[in-house]
């Protein structure tokens, strides 16, 4: 597997990985696939800490890269050293140029071929004591390699977590929430489930978590609560199948009949939910690690989906107090405009009330100037008088009028005002 024929890429992503002065992390998403396929073949390891991965070298992928680098690479053009010989060139060349060489923009080729030189320089310790290579430009835009006094910067890996498991302990020592947890496990994994909740228990109620058993019924095992979310752990043992021979009746008849075992490989899983989607759920046994060495990932996980959880209800809470302050503006609009087209409509009575006795006197006053014969001078006079009295009583000018008085309103009474805002509540319809 070590020998399988790398592409360019992939070779130059290892090198990176086995002699690079930073460190290959999930960070750099670009080379995340390279990463993947290189521990794939077996060259390359990866370790997570605080959600994130670190990529460090196998011992195939360093005998791997050993026997790529000595393996002799096409000629490359005079500019561009690509063998021990011109790893020694680039250092005088570096010397010579004050510790500073730079390539105006090479092609990917003349690039591979100088990455070469760097690795030779190092690994056939060509670099002058107390110095070290420094290169930037790795991908695009002008190669500069430095040649700087003191030691090579320290490659910053994430420190690791560890979360300590006990590997006995006595039943009466266990966490309560530990000791009375449903484990759906078989007898023989019982002791260990029960240790692992209780490292996870302590852990977590360290970092102020709440630890709790569920509700009966629930099928998870511990819930762990960080401040308004709680998510349940679920323990699940796997299995595996075996021919039953119990379902034969005769020594000679062929066992067609399976049944399962336990596998005592032991899961952790936290409960899939949509808020959470396309987050990781299980952490288990596997050929490379025990489910122990997972714990520490299992609570950032929790840490990761506590966090997201309050400040989505930080948001809903702001959008809530948004849309309330949004209606109650609605609602005093509405207000001041139901008050306005009251008052409009008291003023429109009174203007109506004024123009109509205003007109009502004219009249009188036109019918007793007109020459009316005595026979129906009495009647006249009559209907004049009645009417300058109605005249009087409807004009408002004489009342001195004023702001009229607010009503009583209603919500109903604002809702045609509020441009589809619900009057009861801070909802639209």
């Amino acid at each position: 597997m070590a020998r399988t024929k790398l592409n360019e890429r992939q070779l130059d992503v290892l090198r990176r990985i086995c002699h690079g002065e930073t460190p290959i992390t999930s960070d750099d998403s670009s080379i995340a696939t390279t990463v993947y396929a290189l521990r794939n073949r077996g060259l390359v390891t990866t370790t997570r800490s605080d959600g994130r991965w670190s990529a460090a070298p196998t011992q195939a992928g360093l005998q791997h890269l050993a026997h790529s680098d000595a393996t002799p690479a096409p000629r490359p053009s005079a500019s561009a050293p690509s063998t021990a010989p011109e790893a020694a060139e680039l250092i005088t060349r570096l010397q010579q140029a004050d510790g500073t060489l730079r390539i105006a923009n090479p092609t990917p080729n003349e690039r591979a071929h100088w990455r070469r030189a760097l690795h030779a320089a190092r690994a056939d310790h060509l670099i002058p004591e107390g110095h070290h290579l420094q290169h930037a430009g790795r991908d695009k835009g002008d190669l500069v390699i430095t040649l700087r006094p003191g030691p090579p910067p320290r490659r910053s890996t994430p420190p690791s977590e560890t979360l300590p498991v006990p590997d006995d302990l006595p039943p009466d020592r266990l966490h309560p929430a530990a000791a009375t947890a449903h484990i759906p496990a078989c007898p023989d994994c019982q002791p260990r489930a029960r240790r692992i909740l209780h490292a996870l228990c302590h852990t977590a109620e360290t970092k102020n978590y709440t630890v709790s058993n569920t509700e009966p019924g629930s099928t998870a095992s511990l819930v762990i609560t960080i401040g308004d979310s709680s998510f349940p752990l679920s323990f699940h043992e796997g299995s595996y199948e075996v021919p039953d021979p119990s379902g034969a009746k005769y020594a000679w008849q062929r066992v067609t009949a399976r049944t399962r075992r336990p596998s005592h490989e032991l899961e952790l899983s936290l409960e899939h939910t949509y808020t959470h989607r396309g987050r990781r759920s299980h952490w288990g046994d596997r050929q490379r690690w025990r489910l122990e060495d997972k714990l520490p990932t299992l609570l950032t996980e929790i840490a990761h989906r506590a966090h997201t959880d309050y400040e989505r209800q930080q948001a809903l809470q702001r959008k809530e107090e948004e849309t309330r302050q949004r209606w109650l503006t609605a609602m005093q609009q509405a207000r001041t405009a139901f008050l306005e087209d009251h008052r409009l409509k008291a003023l429109r009575t009174q203007v109506q009330a004024w123009q109509e006795a205003t007109a009502i006197r004219a009249y009188c006053d036109a019918l007793e100037d007109h020459h009316v014969t005595p026979d129906v001078a009495e009647a006249t006079t009559a209907w004049t008088t009645w009417a300058r009295a109605y005249a009087d009583r409807v004009d408002p000018i004489p009342q001195n009028p004023g702001l009229p008085d607010p009503p009583t309103i209603t919500p109903e009474d604002l809702r045609p005002y509020l441009r589809g805002w619900s009057p009861y509540e801070p909802k639209r319809k």
